[in-house]
């Protein structure tokens, strides 16, 4: 008996597999883009940068000297800049007086490692 994978498709990595629902151009500038990962890494690892990225993302990668491909610039000079807003803490007044404050923290971090 022989092992035969020819017609086992390979396994996606995960970031193939999260653009894999992408059209091909999208899909190809998501690529060009993940070159440039550890540049972005780096730039979003400082929390001021981070935060700014919330309200505008093109303008804090452009800054950093990060080259976007066009249909995902185009797609970050759309953002919704009130993002950072919408994720200030909002207090809350429960039925029986109480108040809570929801806190939101975004982090940005790496993806599972590759094999």
């Amino acid at each position: 008996m022989t092992n035969d994978t020819s017609s086992v498709p390979p396994k996606k990595n995960h970031f193939e597999q999260s653009i894999s629902q992408l059209n091909p151009s999208l899909q190809r500038e998501m690529q060009e883009l993940r070159k440039q990962e550890t540049a972005i890494m780096k730039v979003l690892s400082d929390p001021q940068k981070a935060e700014q990225y919330l309200s505008n993302p093109l303008e804090v990668l452009r800054n950093a000297g990060i080259n976007m491909p066009p249909l995902l610039k185009a797609r970050l000079q759309a953002f919704d800049p009130t993002l950072a807003d919408q994720l200030k803490r909002q207090t809350y007044a429960l039925p029986n007086g109480q108040t809570i404050t929801a806190r939101i923290t975004v982090r940005f971090t790496q993806g599972p490692k590759e094999i």
